[in-house]
């Protein structure tokens, strides 16, 4: 599938019979940050209640294939997550995107970078000291439920999450 033959819009119009079974739509409040206005992909996910920044470089180091992170930074205003360097990371990997739920830096420079972003807002300043990611967590993020293995589709209209991959609308 390319970016130019789906949108979250004809996903919906297809697929959301059920709320929460095939079409998980976020709640708005969202903002797009990076240079891909619409991108899609296999969810990760990581948790802040469990690695650092180190952590998270390292987990962005590893190859993306096309899948999209989701950060659980459990909204926390106190700092941002993501900034320049770790987009250029997520951009030299392969990675189509990253969401958090939690806040970016480097607001003006992350649009120059080819990958999705989607946070909260934005906050100056870097965390001091996350301790250790967890991988593989589900949590409950912008009314959805996210867990790994669930296909996200974000573009200008929206942010939804589906069970498996499709093609088409």
């Amino acid at each position: 599938m390319t970016d130019s033959n789906w949108s979250t819009s004809d996903l919906c119009d297809a697929f959301y019979r059920d709320p929460g079974r095939e079409v998980q739509i976020f709640d708005n409040g969202m903002q797009s940050y990076g240079g891909k206005a619409a991108y899609f992909g296999p969810v990760v996910t990581i948790g802040a209640d469990s690695g650092s920044a180190l952590s998270l470089t390292a987990t962005l180091e590893t190859p993306g294939n096309g899948q999209v992170l989701f950060i659980n930074g459990k909204a926390d205003p106190a700092h941002a997550l993501v900034g320049d360097r770790i987009a250029g990371l997520a951009v030299k990997h392969g990675w189509a995107g990253i969401v958090l739920h939690g806040y970016v830096r480097d607001s003006a420079e992350l649009p120059a970078f080819d990958v999705g972003i989607h946070a909260w807002g934005t906050r100056p300043n870097k965390p001091a000291q996350l301790g250790e990611l967890v991988s593989g967590q589900s949590f409950q993020m912008a009314g959805v439920t996210v867990r790994p293995g669930l296909w996200l589709y974000a573009d200008r209209d929206g942010i939804i999450l589906m069970n498996r991959r499709h093609d088409q609308a």
